[in-house]
Order: C-alpha cells, then structure tokens, then sequence
C-alpha cells in the first residue's frame, strides 16, 4: 500500500505531466524556449539526438490471448510502447494506452538495460501515465527537462523520439502543423482536447515518445495518428 508521501508525490508528477501534455497550463518547472527556429546557436540533430536518447525507453506489457489449443500453458502476446525518464528516482511518463490494465510493465533503456516497472498512476482522460522502475537501477538515470507547450506556435520545429514497430532509438523531424487540437476517443466516450498537432513521422510503439524542442525539452507526447488506412499506417498527422 502506498503511503500519504508517495500518493501526494505520484498525483505531483501527474498534475505536471496533464498540465504539460494538454497544452492547457504552464507547469511551474517549465523553461520558456528561447528560440524556435533552426539557428547556428541550435545543436545539430545528431548532437540533440545523442543528449536525449538514454532518456527514452521502450515499454512492453504482456496480454493474454485466448488458447483453443488443449496445452495448458498460458499464451501470452507483447504490446509495445515509449515512455521517457522524468526524475532520478526512476519515474517514467508514457501514455495510459501503452500500460494498458496491466499493473507491471517492463521498461527497456537504448543501452539494453532491462527492468521490471509498476504502474504508480494513471489519468485515462488525458491518456497519461506514471510508471517507477522497481529493480535495483544500475545505471544513472537523466530526465529530460520539461518544457513550456504553452509557447508554442505553428510552424515550430519539433522532434519525435520512440520506438515505432519496437524499432528501438528512432528520431523523426517535423514541424507544429497546429495547435488546439481535438484528439478522437476512439470509442472511449471522450476525446482529449488541447493537443498538438504535427507532421513528424510515427507509427505504431512510438506512442508515449516525447515531443521535443530544439532545446531538447519535453513539450508534448506522441499519443495518436491518424490514419485512412486500416493498418493504422502514418499519415502525416500526429497528434501528441
């Protein structure tokens, strides 16, 4: 059972994640951009690229299927998302979608290291999650800083980082296509408002993957796409 400490700290965490993601209110920690364009003061993407990578995991949740066959083995198949590092004491903000109903996920980093995760908190109407690495951590741990979604204004360059169909470490470029958005709820009964809306590339297992400024903050999540194919193929518009 989770103490009054730990609940007060995981509805923190989650206040600022909703506050950040919905667009909707500036968080206290957030760090106003000082330029959005792609100047000769801007880091090289390769450069951006190498300083945020070991901040991005792969998540992975085991779902039961159904078995007609006689063994009595239970059959499992993998779901797959991204998620990124928030603090050092191991919290990890992906979308609920990814965690699914599942209370423990395993939480992969670029490097190979593998750990097992609980889910501390979940917001299914902003489809925001909070999951804390319960292994030993072996590694030192970097958060991404967050930063202001607020500032944000059309034509913004931004980048994707994430795993899409489990191809781990992937980074796409894109640009903010609009603000303000309207994200479908997919049969849930409700919709999310208040999204960003880009072109940068993701598919399938990129979803929980932070959006980025060209200062390398968080200022939004790869949470859906929309498609016209039944596949669910991009394309062209993300919604985070």
């Amino acid at each position: 059972m989770l103490s009054a400490t730990q609940n007060s700290t995981i509805l923190t965490i989650l206040t600022i994640a909703i506050a950040l993601l919905a667009s909707a209110i500036s968080p206290s920690a957030a760090v106003t951009s000082k330029s959005s364009s792609l100047s000769t003061q801007s880091p090289s993407l390769n450069t951006m690229f190498k300083q945020v990578e070991n901040s991005i995991v792969q998540i992975t949740r085991k779902i039961p299927i159904n078995n007609n066959t006689m063994s009595s083995r239970p059959q499992n198949a993998t779901a797959l998302g991204s998620g990124f590092v928030y603090d050092k004491q191991g919290h990890i903000i992906t979308n609920n979608h990814v965690v699914g109903g599942s209370k423990i996920v395993d939480v992969t980093f670029i490097d190979g290291n593998r750990y097992t995760a609980k889910v501390v908190g979940t917001d299914a109407y902003n489809d925001i999650a909070v999951v804390q690495i319960t292994d030993n951590i072996t590694q030192s741990l970097k958060p991404l800083i967050i930063g202001n979604s607020s500032k944000l204004e059309v034509g913004d360059p931004v980048i994707a980082v994430g795993n899409p169909f489990g191809l781990s470490d992937t980074m796409t470029l894109g640009i903010i296509s609009q603000i303000g958005r309207l994200i479908p709820s997919s049969g849930l009964g409700f919709s999310i408002p208040a999204a960003i809306q880009t072109d940068a590339a993701i598919n399938p297992g990129n979803s929980g993957g932070p959006l980025l400024n060209i200062q390398k903050q968080v200022i939004g999540m790869n949470t859906a796409g929309i498609s016209a194919s039944e596949e669910g193929d991009f394309t062209g518009i993300l919604l985070a």
